[in-house]
């Protein structure tokens, strides 16, 4: 199975029919659906075979004849697992022998796992006493185990002589199908965000959004088909004349494309809009997740902790939404009370808020557009000629023909398609693997023909279709694909997470010499994208799929196959559970009505080996005891009766555990075992969730490989230890002293480090951290990924690193130094030196022309976020074939001036511009050349209020930056532009040391315009430069500039800082935050390098207060709050 190069094997075909597993043999054959636990079982047992192994002489031999007939059987089941279609009698023996060989291979760990704690005791330098541990599994003494050896061989003949009576002879007239093995084209991965025959469509339902028309060189992006319903669509989301909230309903039938456009408008519209989200619903959907989503993608932050209740989901979207212009897109509704539910969440208003939903089924859309069948868009199948186009770009490529040879074929699948998107693309990944092949379009033809008649519906067409793509996957795909089962339908699935859980499970066959594990399971995932079975969700600019569903259609029919192999068993606990299930080896609990949810009884998972578990933490069963348990994934939150303790302690008795998954909400706190060293086959540590301590020994699990923990979580000393470890996360330098940052040097084998700094503490202390990190870094020589970034308090430090900062891995891919802990005087050389770079965010204090060119030349990097925190003297100037790679390119400063030369950028595809709005400032060059980016898709404007700035001001840089922008062939109507409170910025004073201050002063007001008598307290921070002499920040930097007191709360904000000024030393500061409608937050500076920040309460105002967790806040304190910071932030 592990070739990419097999040929089609069919009844048909002139090769005779085999498998990769029976030519390498079961014993090399990973953990899959159809052989069960085989491969591994069969080396455990040779590896207790060897003289060196501490195993008795007579139970050697009894294990030896085991492996034996092992082996015998193992022929048999590797024969029957090659047939497409088995009779009921062959699926029975097939779940027995499975099951059988689960079994055994429980004893083998038992016995196993005996024998290595006696080798462990017998090693120590004195003798002990026999103790009682109650923990410990028992003793099975030799004769016992002898005895069930002898027990287990008689089952195993038994099963050998049943297959030999009932099933011999029945494996060669059954293949009728084949197996497609090769190697997909990387540009298929895009086949899931593929339109095709919906451009009418899609322009009519942007115009419907955001009232302008789109240009046509926006369409191109796998678009085909007629203009006239896309144009409308397009009039409905924009129509600026209808400024109340309105809803679009798209619906049709599965498969037929809903999600597609709603994805791709979503992707094209969205930036246009204050607020944003794309959740997804489901037959049974969890509504919590699903407000929760919406939430936290529309505040763009993890949702607070006292927001786990579905009414107080609904009260904060409303809080948040009100008055604020908005788009929201549900994708596969299936229910109107769903609907209700999440409708009241969205409040009405005038800000031309627009909600998109996806249904296929018709009441539902009724309900969602308040009957007005206007609103609703029914997509139907594609024609003849849009289903070729499609067929044909994903099989051969753009604006290639169809070979002669293959041509009766072709017409024939693209009918049985019926026009249907999705059975298209399924189609199509198959025949990817091989697009010359006859033989493989002549059995496409063949089994379509066979299985689909005339009068067979659109629901029977894809199902086959399905089927078909189904049974021609390879045995390691269809068990990889077929455990994805064990998530609930409409469930967004992580890459990150999928790899690692396959490799726990044992799924993954690498070859010794080539790929990692991981590498392999990486072109697993990537293999079932391109064939369509799966659906991307978050694509990066390399193209690499991060995230994934599954359509409903292909979830159940992984369901029905999981259910009929025994592989993974789905429990529904808001339903009556039958039967005891003893024999399940991976369960997956979710529940469809949290009303009627309660803890499952009765159960006997003894033998489980995987637990899935989603909901609500008072019905998670227990998991203590469950010796054989490999993988542990568990989401849920708690209720609202205060912080709830999670007791996790059991799990250090879970000796084979080898994969942890807890994700939770804030009201949950996990506590954890002071001793984890014990679970020796422990891979990967995953806890998105507050711990209450993390065990000092976990620097001694001999396998862990992962190991990610929340933020404010303390890591325990010498973490050096851990020399298996390849992934970090998350690693606070707050919190960790400066020998434990010195130890990550030790960690070899580390690819992917993620720092943060949550905790505020001295500026010395992080000066230590960073430095003793530049220190780590250069040792790390395996290194793929640092990212370094604030934490959940977002602490504002700076320090300037660039003198730490001499050498970086050379194989780093991704390098990211976010804003506001690491800024860098000047742009690093050894950056440049990073030719596999591929993602780049750093924040400098000074820009110059020359630091460009450091940077041009990387041939890998697709992605630059760049901060400049000091305006720059002239424009920035991007030459000729600067940037080749280059897809997304993000700039923040001050002041905006770019220029591109022709033929720089040629591939960028996305644009995010951000600059302050300066009091009376004329834009002349903020964006020379934007006409030469050919390959822009994508623009995003956001424009801060430097001090000083007033309304009239940031009319003007918004219309500059729209006239800038729509010079580009691609944007004659650009409006996309944001506002916010305003964007860092620092002034960098250049002087002589001879000048005289009136000298000094008159300077100034040279470089920043200013005319006599205007106040330099206008100028937002001043940065003094002494000839010679290194930048630094005076304690005179931070200076604020009120309005003139036009009312009340200005007069208030003069007089608190009046006061602030006498009791701590200090009156100039920024307005940082404003935590009620009567109280701010002041940072401003001292002479201490770290700014002070002053809590100042108006005096002659009372506002209402805002509630604390769990409370309710009094009326008008979430709008008095607004009020205040909506005059006073930034100031």
């Amino acid at each position: 199975e592990m070739s990419s190069s097999l040929a089609v094997t069919g009844a048909a075909m002139d090769a005779p029919v085999s498998s990769s597993v029976a030519e390498m043999g079961a014993m090399n054959a990973p953990v899959s659906s159809s052989l069960g636990v085989m491969g591994p079982l069969l080396k455990k047992i040779d590896s207790l075979l060897p003289l060196d192994y501490r195993l008795r002489g007579p139970l050697k031999d009894r294990v030896a004849l085991l492996k034996v007939d092992l082996e015998e059987i193992s022929v048999a089941l590797v024969e029957q697992s090659m047939v497409d279609f088995p009779n009921e009698m062959a699926k029975y023996w097939m779940n027995e022998v499975r099951e059988l060989c689960y079994d055994i291979e429980d004893f083998i760990d038992d016995m196993m796992l005996t024998h290595a704690d006696a080798k462990m005791r017998s090693v120590q330098s004195f003798k002990v006493g026999r103790v009682k541990i109650p923990w410990l599994p028992k003793t099975v003494r030799p004769c016992t185990r002898a005895a069930r050896i002898a027990e287990l061989r008689a089952l195993v003949r038994e099963a050998i002589e049943r297959h030999g009576r009932y099933l011999d002879g029945c494996t060669s007239s059954s293949r009728s199908l084949f197996t497609v093995y090769g190697h997909i084209p990387l540009m298929y991965a895009e086949a899931a965000n593929y339109l095709v025959g919906v451009d009418d469509t899609k322009t009519k339902l942007i115009k419907w959004i955001t009232d302008e028309e789109q240009h046509p060189a926006e369409t191109t992006n796998y678009l085909v088909g007629v203009n006239d319903v896309k144009i409308k669509l397009i009039k409905w989301l924009t129509d600026e004349n209808e400024q109340q909230l309105k809803m679009v309903v798209i619906t049709g039938h599965a498969g037929v494309g809903k999600t597609t456009l709603a994805k791709q408008l979503y992707r094209e519209v969205g930036q246009q809009f204050e607020c944003r989200a794309f959740v997804r619903a489901s037959r049974k959907p969890d509504m919590r997740r699903l407000l929760e989503g919406i939430l936290s993608q529309v505040q763009q932050h993890r949702c607070p902790s006292n927001s786990y209740t579905v009414q107080n989901l609904i009260d904060n979207l409303i809080k948040h939404l009100q008055n604020k212009r908005y788009v929201i897109v549900i994708d596969d509704l299936w229910e109107t009370i769903s609907w209700d539910i999440v409708a009241s969440a969205f409040p009405e208003g005038n800000n031309c808020s627009r909600i998109i939903t996806t249904t296929e089924i018709e009441g539902v859309a009724l309900e969602c557009c308040d009957y007005q069948s206007d609103n609703i868009l029914k997509m139907k199948p594609l024609g003849r000629e849009d289903s070729g186009k499609l067929l044909l770009n994903l099989v051969f490529g753009p604006e290639c023909l169809c070979p002669e040879q293959l041509k009766g074929a072709f017409d024939i699948i693209i009918k049985k398609c019926a026009g249907l998107p999705l059975a298209t693309i399924c189609v199509s990944g198959l025949l990817t693997t091989q697009p010359d092949n006859p033989k493989l379009w002549q059995h496409v033809q063949e089994f379509l023909c066979s299985n689909l008649s005339t009068d067979s519906t659109l629901e029977e067409r894809l199902q086959e279709i399905l089927k078909l793509s189904y049974n021609s996957l390879p045995h390691y795909l269809k068990t990889c694909l077929m455990y994805l089962s064990m998530y609930p339908e409409g469930y967004t699935m992580q890459k990150f997470d999928l790899v690692k859980q396959w490799t726990a499970e044992g799924f993954i066959c690498a070859i010794e010499g080539t790929d990692t594990w991981e590498e392999v399971a990486d072109s697993y995932f990537e293999e079932l994208v391109n064939r369509g079975m799966i659906q991307p969700v978050d694509i990066n600019y390399n193209g690499e799929v991060l995230s994934c569903t599954l359509h409903h259609v292909v979830h159940d029919l992984i369901t029905l196959e999981s259910t009929e192999e025994r592989f993974i068993t789905a429990l529904d606990y808001s339903q009556t559970i039958r039967g005891h299930y003893s024999k399940a080896r991976r369960l997956s609990f979710h529940f469809s009505n949290p009303r009627y949810a309660k803890k499952p009884t009765g159960l006997t998972l003894s033998k489980v080996r995987s637990i899935g578990f989603f909901g609500i933490l008072k019905c998670l069963p227990t998991i203590v005891g469950l010796k054989h348990l490999q993988v542990l994934i568990l989401e849920f939150w708690g209720d609202q009766q205060g912080i709830n303790c999670f007791d996790l302690t059991g799990i250090c008795r879970l000796f084979q555990l080898r994969y942890l998954k807890i994700s939770c909400d804030a009201s949950v706190e996990v506590e954890l075992p002071t001793q984890m060293h014990m679970l020796r086959y422990l891979e990967t540590v995953i806890i998105d969730a507050a711990v209450s301590a993390v065990p000092s020994d976990i620097i001694h699990v001999p396998g862990l490989l992962h190991l990610s923990l929340g933020d404010k979580t303390d890591l325990p000393d010498e973490i050096g230890h851990i020399r298996s470890l390849r992934t970090l996360h998350c690693f606070d330098l707050s919190s960790n002293s400066e020998d434990n940052v010195l130890s990550l040097g030790d960690l070899m084998n580390l690819q992917d480090l993620n720092l943060t700094y949550c905790t505020e503490e001295s500026d010395e202390h992080l000066k230590r951290n960073l430095t003793a990190l530049a220190s780590s870094l250069g040792k790390l020589v395996n290194l793929k990924s640092v990212s370094l970034a604030p934490g959940v308090s977002r602490t504002v430090i700076y320090h300037d690193v660039c003198s730490s900062m001499s050498s970086l891995p050379s194989f780093l891919q991704r390098l990211e130094l976010l804003p506001p802990i690491c800024i860098f005087s000047r742009l690093p050389r050894c950056i440049g030196q990073l030719r596999k770079l591929c993602i780049l965010t750093v924040v400098v204090s000074e820009l110059l022309m020359e630091d460009m060119d450091i940077l041009t030349g990387l041939p890998a990097l697709t992605i630059f976020s760049l901060y400049v925190l000091q305006p720059t003297a002239e424009s920035i100037i991007f030459k000729k074939g600067a940037f080749l790679g280059l897809k997304c390119f993000k700039y923040t400063c001050g002041v905006l001036s770019l220029a591109f030369q022709e033929e720089a950028f040629p591939n960028l595809q996305r644009l995010e511009l951000s600059f302050n709005a300066h009091k009376g400032e004329q834009y002349y060059n903020l964006l020379s050349g934007i006409d030469y980016l050919l390959n822009l898709k994508e623009t995003a404007g956001t424009i801060g209020a430097a001090t000083g700035a007033e309304e009239h001001d940031m009319r003007v840089a918004e219309s500059a930056l729209r006239d800038a922008i729509r010079k580009h062939p691609r944007f004659p109507s650009y409006d996309n532009v944001k506002r916010v409170d305003w964007v860092h910025e620092e002034y960098q004073l250049r002087t002589q040391a001879k000048d005289s201050p009136s000298e000094k002063h008159e300077t100034l007001q040279k470089q920043h315009g200013r005319k006599e008598g205007d106040s330099l307290h206008e100028q937002p921070r001043i940065l003094l430069k002494e000839s010679g002499g290194e930048t630094k920040q005076c304690a005179d930097s931070w200076i604020s500039h009120f309005p003139p007191p036009e009312s009340i709360i200005s007069d208030q904000m003069k007089s608190a800082g009046v006061m602030a000024s006498k009791a701590s030393g200090w009156l100039r500061g920024k307005v940082k935050a404003v935590t009620s409608g009567d109280c701010l937050l002041i940072m401003g500076s001292t002479k201490a390098e770290i700014p002070q920040e002053k809590s100042i309460t108006l005096s002659h105002l009372m506002a209402p207060r805002l509630a604390r967790r769990g409370g309710v806040d009094e009326p008008f304190a979430w709008e008095s709050r607004e009020f205040l910071r909506k005059h006073c932030i930034g100031k």
